[in-house]
């Protein structure tokens, strides 16, 4: 037979890849998004990795090490006050570069939420910084001069 298509056989349009993250449409109750895929920062001293993890208390969040894999996670449960929980997690891994001292990742948590986690290339040197305040001069009186 000739033509298109052989007997029995038709074909459906093809329709376009729709990548999973690209679907908008959220099942009921569903609250979005609960942390960033996170920003880094790789510079010739060191590294740094940003997440907004604003919906989780630093209680609820692990920050793990392991050889040269940091694992950062967070899960919390919420109750919607109508007899349902709604559970909230993430899970992010990141591999270290070997020129990274392991000893000097440090993480911590701003107040607007966001978890910051940063280490240093081998080769550099972090070096703590003292300030000096000095004593403060008692004045019982002062003088103004008008010329």
């Amino acid at each position: 037979m000739t033509g298109r298509y052989q007997s029995g056989f038709h074909r459906e349009p093809q329709k376009p890849f729709i990548h999973p993250s690209e679907i908008t449409e959220r099942r009921p109750r569903s609250p979005g998004p609960v942390a960033g895929a996170g920003e880094i920062t790789n510079t010739s001293h060191g590294f740094t990795i940003e997440i907004d993890v604003f919906h989780f208390l630093p209680e609820e969040i692990k920050v793990v090490l392991t050889d040269d894999t940091l694992s950062i996670s967070g899960e919390r449960f919420e109750s919607t006050g109508d007899g349902h929980t709604l559970r909230r997690s993430f899970s992010r891994k990141y591999s270290i570069p070997e020129d990274v001292h392991l000893d000097t990742i440090r993480s911590h948590l701003t107040n607007s939420g966001v978890l910051i986690i940063n280490g240093s290339r081998k080769g550099w040197r972090e070096t703590s910084i003292s300030t000096y305040q000095p004593a403060q001069r008692h004045v019982s009186r002062s003088v103004t001069s008008i010329v």
